[in-house]
């Protein structure tokens, strides 16, 4: 009974088989008696070729013996001789075939044929009439018009035979016609029975086999989706039947399971989600500590590398500079000011206080001093700025462009370091435009953030740059000391924002700070 299915579907493919090799067979044979038709038809040609050159040959012994008449040329004697011979031998030949092909005695083309070799029978006294007429110049006109009978007669067997060539023609494809007309039968009839049994056996699968299975693998997916009360029902006593039971069963046994596994998994999680909890808090803490730890060791090195620095090189450095003012006075008093000795102590006067600036720029990024927090507006300190940069920019053609948000929150940083950072950004914007164009600075806010944009219409930082720009001592001037970006990221990064920097080579800079709202 279990393999009741699978046994009718075998039976089905088996009729399936032994049917479609029955009509391919039936097809087979009716093709070969198209081919068969198909080789007669090509003998028939061949024989209406060679009726036709008797034809020809005929029309040309007549057409010879009037050229005879007209001009008494040998060549034109010889060419009837010649092609009566021919016209015999070709005769007798193709009998010989119509008379071995023929299956029975009554064969009108060997009938014809007989008649046609008669004809040329008579024809051969045509060569002792030419004979005649060059001797004597005399023609007998009743012979010469029995010879012209003859010779239209064979024109006229010729025709004859042909016509029941053509007929023989016709015959055979009628013949293919009709087996091409059962094929084409056989095949209507196969499409359709064929069509009626495929959408029967389509029915009945998916009566029996496709809309059981379907419903299964829905109830499958319901299952693993976690439904665990779906179940399945059929009456069939097949496979499929058993396989909804063994089903059913499964269900049945994963459901109580699952129910044991959901409440061991409800106290597992509930435990591991305290124990996550206090990991994380835990996990926050040590990384604030880590790296506050981090940076203070660093600021803790810088300030010892600062200090050092300062015993080291700064003292001497003013014992250097007030010895080269002296040195300057006396030189300027003994040679004068236009001096060349006068013009080298100048000079070193030059780079000593160049070695200080440098020295106290360092001591500043070495010795950064944390920020004060108070709640300002940040707004009102980017308009002090603007301020005070364009009262230095009036005579050259850079204009400033303030597009600040009108509902900029109050919140807690150092306005002092602040104005450094935009006086910084603003330096270096008008350096890279030599004297003319457009800086922008714009605030936003998005996400509980701060959003400030310094934008300039600049040469732009070459991409070769673009990732060294906030390293200490980093600069593409030769002027320049290289530390007034990283200290804008660390005063950025000390209120616990970001700075981003994007530029186009040629086209200019922007510089986008997030500070927080509400620092952590």
């Amino acid at each position: 009974m279990l393999k009741k299915l699978g046994k009718s579907i075998t039976i089905a493919n088996a009729l399936a088989f032994i049917v479609v090799i029955m009509v391919g067979g039936v097809s087979i044979f009716l093709s070969q008696m198209i081919l068969h038709n198909q080789y007669k038809i090509s003998e028939i040609s061949r024989d209406i070729v060679t009726i036709d050159n008797i034809h020809s040959d005929t029309y040309q012994l007549i057409l010879s013996m009037h050229h005879f008449f007209i001009d008494p040329d040998e060549i034109y004697s010889t060419d009837v001789r010649e092609l009566t011979e021919k016209l015999e031998r070709t005769v007798t030949n193709y009998r010989k075939y119509e008379v071995t092909e023929s299956s029975n005695g009554n064969n009108p083309e060997v009938q014809h044929l007989d008649t046609m070799l008669y004809d040329i029978e008579g024809l051969k006294g045509i060569g002792d009439m030419l004979d005649k007429y060059v001797d004597t110049g005399q023609l007998d006109s009743k012979q010469l018009n029995r010879m012209e009978m003859y010779g239209y007669e064979i024109e006229e067997l010729a025709a004859k035979i042909n016509a029941i060539h053509f007929q023989k023609i016709e015959n055979s494809i009628s013949k293919s016609l009709s087996i091409m007309r059962i094929i084409l039968f056989i095949y209507l009839v196969f499409i359709t029975l064929g069509g009626l049994t495929i959408y029967a056996g389509h029915l009945a699968l998916l009566k029996k086999v496709v809309n059981p299975i379907k419903a299964l693998a829905s109830a499958t997916i319901d299952f693993a989706e976690g439904k665990m009360d779906v179940r399945v029902n059929t009456d069939s006593k097949s496979e499929i039947g058993q396989l909804y039971n063994s089903f059913n069963q499964m269900a049945d046994k994963l459901q109580e399971n699952d129910e044991i596994l959901r409440k061991f998994n409800e106290a597992l999680e509930r435990k591991v989600r305290e124990r996550t909890i206090e990991l994380q808090q835990a996990n926050e803490k040590l990384q604030r500590t880590q790296v506050a730890l981090i940076r203070t060791e660093k600021e803790a090195a810088v300030g010892q590398i600062a200090a050092g620095v300062t015993h080291e090189v700064k003292n001497p450095l003013n014992s250097l500079s007030i010895s080269t003012q002296m040195l300057l006075k006396e030189l300027a008093d003994k040679f004068g000011q236009d001096s060349s000795a006068y013009e080298s102590a100048s000079l070193i006067r030059h780079e000593i206080n160049r070695i200080n600036n440098i020295l106290e720029a360092f001591v500043k990024f070495a010795k950064f001093p944390e920020p004060q927090f108070y709640k300002n507006n940040i707004n009102t300190v980017i308009t002090e700025v603007a301020a005070l940069v364009s009262s230095g920019t009036r005579d050259n053609n850079i204009q400033i462009e303030l597009q600040l948000t009108d509902d900029m929150p109050d919140f807690n940083f150092d306005a002092r370091q602040f104005k450094e950072v935009l006086i910084n950004l603003i330096q270096n914007a008008l350096k890279s435009m030599n004297g003319k164009g457009l800086i922008e600075i714009k605030t936003d806010t998005v996400s509980d953030n701060v959003i400030i944009s310094v934008k300039d219409s600049g040469a732009g930082i070459p991409e070769k740059y673009r990732e060294k720009i906030f390293n200490p001592f980093f600069s593409t001037r030769e002027e320049g000391l290289g530390l007034g970006l990283p200290i804008v990221q660390r005063i950025i990064e000390s209120h616990g924002g970001k700075i981003k920097c994007t530029s186009i080579d040629g086209k200019g800079t922007e510089f986008v700070i997030s500070i927080p709202v509400e620092r952590g």
